[in-house]
């Protein structure tokens, strides 16, 4: 009977306030849509500077003259360093085969001889993959003086991480907002729905019912908004990255996908807010003080 009564008045709550439950509910599915789409942005975005990562090499030139074993000895250094998964030695030779198919011109043709070293490249394990950790391993490297040269795309690297730093930042702090944003609106109309049930509350607290008893039904209609919102948003989502997306041109864009359990933490963040703009409104506005 109390949980029936409890159902029966967080629905009538929609009734007494359809307007700002309304309100409520579309700024909900907006700030859901808004944060979930900047998370499916984030995530994929993150998922692309790994691979630009994954293909950033380090390449050392060797001196000339160095023997076999004294090469296979620095692969071997090398690829017992922590931050080093994967070392690959490119042969003078293989140097000018790779000249040639990147420019169409044979290096003796242009030259009497090979100008071209060999080298090493040396590939990061993924948590190595930063700014930092490529120059620790460098400074490392220099000190060999069997070395010519050791180079990197630092430019790109450095680009990649400050230019997801900002996006991540402007990302988290658009999400707060928004959330913040959502929560008051609930708050809000949770507070009107009071106000137009304040004769039936005094009448509740006159005759002894507990304070939770009373806030139950207007932080299930807060619960109820959250939930239909997180629903409308999840489905958007879904329809974007499942449906819609996958048809565009490769060129337009390609290969965005997200978890799909992502879509029920959609829903659960929406059932949260509205949760937790409720109980804040409820717990401000109904007191053992008679309502006017």
């Amino acid at each position: 009977m109390r949980f029936g009564y409890v159902i029966k008045e967080a629905i009538s709550g929609f009734r007494k306030s359809k307007f700002s439950s309304f309100a409520s509910i579309f700024v909900l599915f907006i700030s859901l849509f808004a944060i979930g789409s900047f998370v499916v942005a984030g995530y994929n975005l993150n998922r692309l500077i790994k691979a630009i990562k994954e293909k950033i090499e380090i390449e050392v030139f060797l001196k000339d003259g160095l023997s076999n074993s004294q090469i296979d000895s620095l692969r071997r250094k090398i690829i017992s360093m922590d931050e080093v998964e994967r070392v690959v030695f490119i042969s003078k030779d293989e140097a000018a085969k790779i000249f040639e198919e990147e420019f169409g011109e044979n290096i003796f043709n242009i030259l009497d001889f090979n100008p071209l070293p060999a080298s090493f490249k040396i590939k990061l394990k993924e948590n190595y993959r930063t700014t930092q950790g490529v120059e620790n391993l460098v400074r490392k490297l220099r000190r060999f003086p069997e070395f010519e040269e050791v180079r990197y795309r630092k430019a790109l690297l450095s680009i990649l991480e400050r230019r997801f730093k900002i996006l991540t930042q402007s990302f988290l702090l658009s999400g707060v907002l928004l959330a913040l944003i959502s929560i008051l609106l609930v708050i809000n109309t949770i507070r009107l729905t009071i106000q137009a049930k304040r004769k039936l509350i005094n009448t509740m607290q006159l005759v002894g019912a507990t304070r939770g008893f009373i806030m139950s039904p207007f932080l299930i209609q807060g619960f109820l908004q959250g939930l239909i919102a997180g629903l409308f948003s999840s489905g958007l989502i879904y329809l974007l990255v499942e449906v819609i997306i996958p048809q565009l041109p490769d060129d337009v864009i390609t290969n965005v996908n997200i978890p799909l359990f992502f879509y029920l933490l959609v829903v659960f963040a929406g059932c949260l807010l509205g949760f937790v703009g409720s109980w804040i409104s409820a717990r401000k506005y109904i007191t053992y003080k008679i309502i006017t």
